[in-house]
């Protein structure tokens, strides 16, 4: 049995592990303030299922503001997130308004974009891991969908025969097998979603 890497195995699943649970804490986090985004923007901003669909919905909530439009009229059309950050300090200040709801929707399109860059990290990271073992893993990246399922029992198939052959530890072929469905999770679903029980809901 190769003890190196098994160990280099279990070290990485730490390490993918403390990722994932600080993109969960990223996500709820974002949950509670975009519900104060809900109440401050007397519910023109709702929180939405996907992250894509949320970027779209803060953006059009900004830059449907009064302050944007005041931009706009001032031909001021390109700028930067910071750009804009401190235009409505500026804003703020001069006309004694408070604008806190366009900032924290920036905060929270921000946030999205790091749990994003996270997400993206982990995977490259996953998909490392297992080039150690199966060293086509990365042809995912290049993989049209409808190949998906071949590609994934072809991977499995590989990790089967490394179990067999005493090369990986239980453990550790149990750790190869989530991280394995982790990366195809990811290629076949995207980004992760805001849990229903989050969303706007019509009461019928």
């Amino acid at each position: 049995m190769n003890e190196n890497l098994n160990v280099k195995i279990l070290e990485s699943y730490v390490e993918i592990d403390k990722i994932h649970d600080d993109i969960n804490n990223k996500i709820f986090n974002f949950i509670t303030k975009a519900n104060e985004l809900v109440e401050l923007s007397e519910d023109d901003y709702q929180i939405e299922k996907t992250l894509m669909l949320n970027k779209i919905s803060l953006k059009g909530y900004v830059l449907d503001s009064d302050l944007c439009n005041k931009l706009s009229e001032n031909n001021i059309n390109d700028y930067s997130i910071n750009e804009l950050k401190n235009y409505i300090i500026q804003y703020e200040r001069s006309f004694d308004t408070d604008y806190s709801q366009y900032l924290l929707a920036l905060s929270l399109y921000e946030l999205i974009e790091d749990v994003e860059k996270q997400v993206d990290s982990k995977i490259e990271l996953e998909i490392s891991e297992l080039s150690n073992i199966i060293q086509s893993i990365s042809d995912i990246k290049n993989t049209d969908k409808t190949n998906y399922e071949n590609l994934y029992y072809n991977f499995k198939s590989q990790l089967d025969d490394c179990f067999k052959e005493n090369k990986l530890a239980e453990k550790s072929y149990g750790i190869c097998i989530q991280i394995l469905n982790d990366i195809f999770n990811f290629y076949i679903s995207g980004y992760p979603n805001i849990p229903d029980e989050y969303l706007y809901h019509e009461e019928n």
